[in-house]
């Protein structure tokens, strides 16, 4: 039998020995759609439960209730004047700090739920349209803290869950609709009238949460996409 490493049937003697494929290698890093690869030994977290969003929900009326009535108690001192009227304005500054301590309070809930609900996502689906490399967890919350980029990084995030939702959709699908609409409202309304912000961003995380508990448990179950469409 002639080798096929010369017509002649002679391994050529100043070649490299061909080296067979190792089966007992280490996996490297795995390379899925758009170019993304996702580094060795990262894997999918816990489902999140509603407890963030409430307290998220929670926190967000009482910023709103603290600043409207750090507001309130302002313009009835600055009427009444003397005494009376600096003291309402005395209670109104310690509202104002309430509403600053709240404010803190809402975005350490938002980060930590960004940061759980990315942890979900299989890690060969954490991308979106809008930046079409790997983003870990750690990443999702970092960037919200880098100066005028974190604008722009806001709306890769809440814009790139329902994407992802959707990708996930045709694998393992769910009853619930797509999140896109309700992630731009979350996103856009607050910057017109914010106090909507609390409530539309209840309404798009429990949205996404019962889809993730649908997708969880037909991840859970194995059961390809195809039983389902028959």
């Amino acid at each position: 039998m002639q080798s096929p490493f010369s017509p002649h049937g002679q391994h050529p003697p100043y070649a490299q020995p061909y080296a067979a494929a190792n089966p007992y290698a280490p996996p490297g890093p795995q390379m899925y759609r758009q170019n993304v690869f996702v580094p060795h030994g990262h894997t999918a977290g816990p489902l999140v439960g509603p407890t963030l969003r409430k307290v998220k929900l929670a926190t967000g009326i009482a910023q709103i209730v603290s600043l409207l009535g750090g507001l309130g108690l302002f313009v009835a001192g600055a009427a009444m004047g003397g005494d009376d009227g600096s003291t309402l304005a005395l209670v109104g500054a310690l509202f104002f700090a309430l509403w600053y301590l709240l404010v803190i309070a809402y975005g350490i809930a938002n980060a930590i739920w960004v940061y759980k609900f990315w942890s979900w996502i299989p890690p060969e689906q954490r991308y979106t349209s809008m930046w079409k490399k790997y983003i870990s967890p750690g990443v999702a919350i970092g960037f919200m803290f880098i100066p005028y980029f974190n604008i722009y990084w806001m709306f890769v995030v809440y814009l790139g869950i329902p994407d992802i939702m959707e990708r996930l959709r045709v694998q393992y699908p769910c009853s619930k609709g797509p999140a896109k609409t309700l992630a731009i409202l979350a996103l856009v309304i607050p910057l017109v009238f914010f106090p909507a912000g609390p409530f539309l961003q209840y309404l798009f995380a429990k949205h996404v949460e019962e889809m993730a508990a649908e997708m969880q448990a037909r991840m859970a179950g194995a059961v390809p996409a195809a039983a389902y469409a028959a």
